[in-house]
């Protein structure tokens, strides 16, 4: 099996972390919570995501990314 690197979610807010999880299940993958990247003042948690695939690695990312990384 390959390993692919996390893919990751910066920032996610406390009432996205449901809609995290689902998304994360609907890939087979599993997810790590982290303290934000943003530092002690960013509201949220980052997300460290693995998938099984790089299929679902890519169709995960498209589904989380930031308006902006486009």
């Amino acid at each position: 099996m390959e390993e692919f690197e996390p893919v990751l979610v910066k920032n996610v807010r406390h009432s996205d972390l449901e809609r995290l999880c689902k998304s994360v299940k609907t890939y087979a993958g599993c997810y790590v919570l982290k303290a934000p990247s943003g530092g002690p003042a960013t509201s949220g948690l980052d997300a460290h995501c693995w998938f099984p695939s790089r299929d679902d690695s890519i169709l995960f990312q498209l589904q989380w990314a930031a308006p902006d990384d486009y």
